[in-house]
């Protein structure tokens, strides 16, 4: 079977360590020979890809992981295949720089914080170049004992609690309208497909507390051409299930490690069978942004 790897980020993503020479490296040793750096809002990587420094064959396709909003909602989308110069150039205007998006971010929440007389602890320190807004904040609410009745009554014990189920539900405290920063998923699919690639809904089990994982997909198939079906599964009966959906809906498939080259994210391995494998190679041949090396 050829091992696929269209889920990974390098040092151009504020929580990931490698430059994109180090990734090709380690996925060509690993025996990956199809993969993608998928960068959080930015396909800047590319640029730095310096075939001296490879030492590999494999076919790159070109991607990025965009946020964008469906239904006010906020969701990881990945890109797939597009070309290069001209995806780059809008999502160097949409996105800005990693720095100055997480600052907005930082700045709204605490305005929101400051409103709802939420108390947080302005002793610890913020670095938009190397923290997620919503980690910093997260820690700051912890840092506060008289924030624990909140914190608990809305059941956020992490990050990912804070931004993916409460941030942006807009029954929670601190909801924020997060469409100052992230355009509206017509916008980036209309980039993107005008551009020669394909957008996919990156790790639809990850949106899923408190909502069933078939109304995350319900809401997004209007707007996306695949999904990705596996990403750091908890078991093969997800991957199973997203296959199947994908089928019926006639979407189109992908599959990362979402590798971070960090403790938390370093694996490279994908969980496919060749029937999965097949379909994933066949959209890629058809894609005219990728190389290869």
């Amino acid at each position: 079977m050829k091992k696929i790897n269209l889920h990974m980020h390098s040092k151009y993503s504020l929580d990931a360590a490698l430059e994109i020479n180090d990734i090709l490296n380690k996925c060509f040793k690993e025996g990956i020979s199809y993969l993608s750096i998928t960068d959080h809002d930015t396909c800047n990587t590319y640029l730095d890809i310096d075939k001296n420094k490879i030492n590999g064959y494999g076919t790159l396709i070109y991607g990025m992981e965009a946020d964008a909003l469906i239904n006010n909602v906020a969701y990881d989308i990945l890109c797939y295949g597009f070309e290069l110069e001209k995806v780059m150039k809008w999502a160097n205007m949409q996105y800005e720089t990693i720095e100055s998006r997480q600052e907005k971010i930082y700045k709204k929440l605490i305005e929101i914080c400051k409103e709802k007389k939420i108390p947080l602890d302005n002793s610890i320190s913020y670095n938009p170049k190397k923290e997620f807004a919503h980690a910093a904040i997260f820690r700051k609410l912890n840092a506060e004992t008289s924030n624990r009745e909140f914190l608990d009554k809305y059941n956020i014990n992490n990050l990912s609690d804070l931004y993916r189920a409460s941030t942006m539900d807009k029954n929670f405290p601190l909801y924020m309208d997060i469409s100052f920063i992230w355009p509206k998923i017509e916008t980036l699919k209309k980039v993107i497909n005008e551009n020669g690639g394909k957008i996919f809904l990156a790790h639809p089990y990850k949106y899923c507390k408190g909502i069933r994982v078939d109304e995350v997909l319900d809401s997004c198939l209007p707007f996306i051409d695949g999904i990705e079906i596996c990403n750091e599964p908890k078991n093969l009966k997800e991957v199973e299930y997203l296959y199947k959906y994908a089928k019926e809906n006639n979407l189109l498939v992908s599959a990362g490690s979402d590798f971070h080259g960090s403790k938390k994210h370093n694996n490279l391995e994908v969980y496919l069978n060749k029937d999965m494998e097949k379909d994933i190679l066949d959209w890629i041949s058809k894609v005219p942004g990728k190389i290869i090396i």
